[in-house]
């Protein structure tokens, strides 16, 4: 009987693990631009001059382009990611700046899925990589 119990108990933890977490992208978590691939290349001078911060309770995101924000929409399920809204500045960033946010305006549309592979964020369209985020270790400050 103390058995049976025990392991009811553990199943029950078990699955509060599994389905307390819902997203895998954190909450309020910044991620910084690591690379965009933009016909399969990969733009590797970008890294670090933009990041994304989730609000997954909004199902809002705030995407900055090194000079600018983009304002974002979306919906998850599973490794699925839709971004229903995406609302850049109204002013395009400077010309030597410009091509980063064309970048990330040009990719987030296709977005499809996402995956998660150690602290990195990795935006696809079905399987081919798009956008790669890194988690910062520091915690946005909270409103």
């Amino acid at each position: 009987m103390k058995l049976r119990v025990i392991l009811i108990l553990i199943l029950f933890g078990a699955q509060q693990l599994v389905f307390g977490q819902k997203y895998p992208i954190k909450d309020k978590t910044t991620y910084y631009l690591t690379s965009i691939y933009i016909g399969g290349k990969k733009n590797a001078m970008v890294n670090e001059k933009g990041h994304i911060v989730f609000d997954m309770k909004q199902g809002t995101a705030s995407c900055f382009t090194s000079c600018n924000f983009i304002q974002l929409k979306f919906v998850i399920k599973n490794q699925t990611i839709k971004f229903t809204t995406i609302t850049p500045a109204k002013e395009p960033c400077p010309d030597h700046l410009l091509g980063i946010e064309e970048d990330i305006k040009e990719n987030l549309p296709k977005v499809n899925a996402f995956t998660i592979r150690g602290n990195q964020l990795i935006f696809m369209k079905n399987k081919e990589t798009l956008i790669v985020f890194t988690e910062s270790s520091l915690q946005a400050p909270k409103k």
